[in-house]
């Protein structure tokens, strides 16, 4: 299902993107979220929140929507940011964070729905890669971008994932060869972490995006801050 967050001071700039999404998706299903404060909106983003489409004012109090929007980009490179403004100066500032669109808020009742167009469209073809979990308790699929990390328990793999998590016979090289190589790295010979969660490297350590800190072996450590700083430029 489409999730969709807008953060705005105004509740009013707030309720007429609310509307404009309601007739643009009335014949599909989405979620639909608000905030007026970035905090709160940050807050949420880190601990357990994944959005599809981000609407982002660029004047927020305490800070900016282009701060907040680098922040977006870090831990979450595949939402879909959609600037709208009342300040047309700012247009340029907004590519900083690759977004997708800049909407001045006077036309957002002819520009939103023209912007979700193209970004249902782009989702549409954006292949779902998933993880096969098979074991005595459950058969099932899990979806790659949805995994935190995998870590070797004897003869088992652990699959730490934003629903849970779930063992599977097998080697960690056998788990590794069933992943997208691109989105994930191997930071010790027992675990692998998914890159699109990990937000930052800390003392031989990778924070991840649940709050979990995994060590890097001493061996792997340059190759996986290459990794790591490749995967967010590519983002």
């Amino acid at each position: 299902m489409l999730r969709i967050v807008v953060l705005d001071d105004e509740m009013c700039w707030i309720e007429t993107m609310k509307q404009i999404t309601e007739g643009f998706f009335s014949q599909e299903e989405y979620e639909f979220f608000s905030y007026t404060n970035a905090e709160e909106f940050l807050f949420d983003m880190e601990e357990k929140r994944d959005y599809d489409i981000v609407l982002l004012d660029m004047e927020i109090p305490g800070t900016s929507g282009l701060e907040v929007g680098r922040k977006l980009r870090l831990g979450h490179p595949e939402s879909t940011i959609v600037f709208v403004t009342n300040h047309v100066e700012y247009a340029v500032q907004a590519y900083e964070v690759n977004a997708f669109r800049y909407i001045p808020k006077c036309m957002l009742k002819e520009k939103l729905p023209e912007a979700y167009a193209y970004i249902v469209e782009k989702l549409k073809m954006r292949e779902k890669r998933f993880f096969l979990i098979s074991n005595n308790e459950k058969m099932g699929r899990i979806e790659e971008d949805l995994i935190y990390y995998l870590e070797k328990e004897k003869k088992y793999v652990r699959v730490v994932h934003r629903d849970g998590e779930d063992k599977v016979r097998m080697t960690l090289a056998e788990a590794y060869d069933r992943l997208t190589a691109a989105d994930f790295v191997q930071i010790d010979r027992s675990c692998i972490a998914g890159l699109r969660h990990i937000m930052a490297v800390e003392k031989h350590k990778v924070r991840l995006r649940n709050g979990v800190y995994l060590d890097i072996s001493q061996p792997q450590y340059a190759y996986v801050r290459k990794q790591i700083s490749e995967y967010w430029s590519k983002k």
